[in-house]
């Protein structure tokens, strides 16, 4: 199992590990494990917290709603002549003898905050080394000794309430906007031998200027034309009609004549983007600013090889994806709500309080509160593959947090990966499942197309001439196929990589100079570039336009999201209960 580190939300940087299943020791009988990647030394339980380590962590939740869950409170090491009685005491012995010190390492669904009704949705353990030493934390080995040991101790809640809860813990993915292998999500050239058999020699493709790969291009079009006129605010037009709002929780939105300019230490709004969505005073998307402009992945996108570069292998994502969204839906807003930097890989756990904050302020919007808005579609464009081999029936927070935006009027549009497989990727492995017939789609089971919210939506790639692209991933989990190969779009104007045109030479019978293409100066706001991180965008757009054209007077969220989701997908409910 590898390591290296990933930065974390909270600061400083976390140990990551991948997991490799023929370096992994099996029990007799237990079942496969399949290759991930997470974060070393924290583990995500489900549930609320159990009331003995409520008491302990009290004064830290002040300070965890105001960190965006940075707040910290150790659990002392477990006595060697005591006997565990709760689950959370298993789980303090287990460490113990691993020579960890359990910590406390923050909960979703902040305790004092009123709309979420003083309740938790899930809580991190941190494990920390006893000793000095160079001990190497390791998640996988604990997470793997608390499903063998504690099967008999409950997660009583300390006896408040006498009820019995069964805890789910997990570790933290390392969620990603990229391919899991070797190239980005979406594609950059690479390096591989041409002896490469199928499908990554096909799926390689992808990745070269020309073939769908990485390209400035120079774009002859105007900007998308509304039809509604612009308010005084983003979030209605001139008219007073609200405006569908497209949350993509990604990099941001970069610098670009569709979208106004950018400034990481000063952003602000313009007519079709958002970039000062705020809860209780602090940006819903909690990434940090960087210290220098030049690491910003929509304004330099210089932050994993600040000296010598390439580009990051995201930098400019959250632009290229608003300028599908507003190519498709110009009327539509976009809220850019900054998840991760241009590396592309998030911890899970960071993932799910960026998504309990959107959740929050969406709730908000619907109450009416002044400063927080209805949202309507969020994109999400990462996922990670789950060591579990096929493990759809996972409900850990992340599945509770999609539910609970989806619950609330929130149609959730994920990306289906770029590893052209058919091993499921979450979240999006969580959508229904579909058999895709000429007549369209139909549901497998039905028991996921609740009428009284909307499923978890997710889009493969085409190809240009419409055909299904080698490098899409494909399963009864993906909803539907969008455009997604050889995409133009936007891109930051500010991004100029430090690689330089193959020739340059100064024009003789003109003023300027002559030059080929420079492979990343992307000065002229403009690019193709290949990925279902684009579907993604395509079909939340296509969503998002139902959504303004099928408002309904009787006020009904939930069959007012359901009409834009049939009208965009034919997908419609067919039962009154689910558990997607």
């Amino acid at each position: 199992m590898s390591e290296t580190t990933i930065s974390d939300a909270a600061g400083g940087r976390r140990p990551v590990r991948h997991l490799d299943p023929d370096r992994v020791r099996r029990s007799p009988g237990a079942s496969r494990v399949a290759e991930t990647t997470y974060v070393a030394d924290r583990l995500i339980v489900r549930g609320p917290l159990p009331a003995g380590l409520r008491g302990q962590v009290a004064e830290a939740v002040p300070a965890l709603v105001a960190g965006g869950g940075s707040a910290q409170a150790g659990l002392d090491p477990w006595p060697e002549d005591d006997e565990p009685q709760t689950w959370i005491d298993g789980v303090r012995r287990i460490a113990t003898e691993m020579g960890y010190r359990v910590v406390y390492d923050g909960t979703l669904g902040d305790l004092a905050v009123d709309d979420v009704d003083d309740e938790t949705f899930g809580y991190a353990l941190r494990l920390v080394p006893l000793r000095d030493d160079d001990v190497e934390v390791d998640a996988w080995q604990v997470l793997e000794r608390i499903a063998g040991e504690l099967g008999e101790l409950d997660a009583r809640d300390d006896g408040d309430e006498g009820e019995e809860r069964t805890p789910r813990v997990g570790l933290d993915h390392v969620m990603r906007a990229q391919r899991h292998r070797s190239t980005p999500m979406p594609f950059v050239p690479v390096a591989r031998a041409r002896s490469t058999p199928l499908p990554y020699s096909a799926v390689d493709e992808y990745g070269r200027p020309g073939t769908g790969g990485l390209t400035p291009v120079r774009y002859l079009g105007g900007a998308p034309r509304r039809e509604l006129a612009d308010g005084p605010t983003p979030w209605a037009a001139a008219d007073g009609t609200r405006r569908p709002v497209v949350a993509i929780v990604d990099t941001g939105v970069g610098s670009h004549p569709w979208f106004g300019e950018y400034d990481p230490h000063d952003p602000q709004d313009s007519p079709v983007v958002v970039r000062t969505a705020s809860l209780d005073g602090r940006p819903v998307g909690l990434f940090p600013v960087s210290r220098f402009d030049s690491e910003d992945a929509e304004f330099g996108g210089l932050s994993v090889d600040p000296l010598t570069g390439p580009l990051d292998p995201v930098a400019g994502h959250g632009t290229f994806m608003a300028g599908v969204v507003h190519q498709v839906c110009p009327d539509a807003v976009l809220m850019a709500v900054r998840a991760f930097g241009g590396s592309g890989d998030i911890p899970e756990w960071q993932v799910l309080h960026t998504l309990w904050r959107l959740l929050r302020y969406h709730r908000r919007g619907l109450a009416g509160r002044d400063g927080y808005h209805q949202v309507d579609v969020v994109v999400l464009a990462m996922g990670y593959y789950h060591e579990q081999p096929v493990d759809y029936g996972y409900d850990g927070p992340l599945r509770r947090v999609l539910r609970e935006l989806r619950r609330a009027g929130v149609v959730v549009v994920t990306a289906a990966g770029n590893d052209g497989t058919t091993r499921p990727l979450f979240p999006a492995a969580w959508a229904p499942r579909l058999e895709h017939r000429e007549n369209g789609p139909a549901p497998v089971d039905d028991h996921q197309l609740s009428s009284t919210y909307p499923p978890l939506l997710v889009a493969g790639a085409t190809n240009p001439d419409g055909t299904i692209a080698v490098f899409s991933n494909d399963g009864p989990w993906v909803t539907c196929v969008r455009p997604g190969a050889a995409v133009v779009s936007t891109m930051p104007t500010t991004l100029d990589g430090p690689e330089t045109p193959e020739a340059r030479v100064a024009e003789r019978l003109r003023p300027g100079v002559r030059a080929t293409v420079d492979p990343d100066d992307f000065t002229g706001g403009y690019a193709t570039w290949s990925g279902t991180s684009f579907s993604a965008p395509y079909l939340a757009a296509q969503i998002a336009a139902a959504r303004l054209g099928r408002a309904r007077a009787d006020g009904d969220l939930a069959a007012a999201t359901w009409d834009a989701v049939a009208q965009a997908t034919g997908l419609g409910p067919v039962g009154s209960s689910a558990s997607g």
